[in-house]
């Protein structure tokens, strides 16, 4: 009786176990020797964000021209805090990797971005304060920081600074484990913090 209970116990256990829903996978990071002299401004951050939407605003997307005011540019950004936000997954800078392995939990749904950014310390403004160092897009063996961002150049021009692929949506059901790899670069801080 007793070798019954346990093992329907333990059964029960491994059921539980295989239903976790959550990402996982490996973040290649380039130019790993800039990321050494970043390490004391701020914290390498990797979140999900919730499905794209303009109302209420959420997630991570491309927004229209005129949304915010009616001169405002449009672009490709975020526009809510991503979903694990309170428990991001911090990376520590170790000297000569490349590579580090991440898992997050999550519940099944639509996803709009996996991104990788530094958190600077001493910025205040929050549309400054991260620079994605990378997104997980369709193409995993190359770089995309997952924004598109414009600037207002004189009276009637407009100059496009950042212009990269956006990041892919991702779709997760109820116990699965989707495996996400992808690559970013450090140097863009160097870009974004200029």
């Amino acid at each position: 009786m007793i070798a019954i209970s346990l093992s329907l116990f333990l059964g029960s256990c491994k059921d539980k176990e295989s239903k976790i829903t959550k990402v996982y996978g490996t973040i290649t990071i380039e130019n790993p020797e800039t990321w050494a002299t970043w390490v004391d401004s701020g914290d390498v951050d990797l979140t999900i964000f919730p499905k794209f939407t303009l109302d209420p605003l959420a997630g991570w997307g491309a927004v229209p021209d005129g949304f915010f005011s009616p001169n405002s540019l449009g672009g490709t950004y975020a526009v809510g805090a991503p979903y694990n936000a309170q428990n991001p997954v911090v990376f520590t800078y170790t000297p000569g990797k490349t590579t580090y392995d991440y898992e997050i939990e999550l519940e099944p749904g639509t996803y709009s971005a996996l991104a990788l950014g530094f958190r600077h310390k001493y910025i205040t403004d929050p549309s400054l304060k991260s620079a994605t160092l990378g997104v997980h897009f369709d193409k995993p063996a190359e770089v995309s920081h997952g924004i598109v961002i414009r600037i207002k150049a004189g009276p009637a021009g407009v100059i496009t600074i950042f212009d990269y692929p956006a990041p892919s949506t991702i779709e997760i059901a109820a116990g699965e484990q989707k495996e996400l790899n992808f690559k970013a670069d450090f140097n863009f801080v160097n870009q974004w913090y200029q």
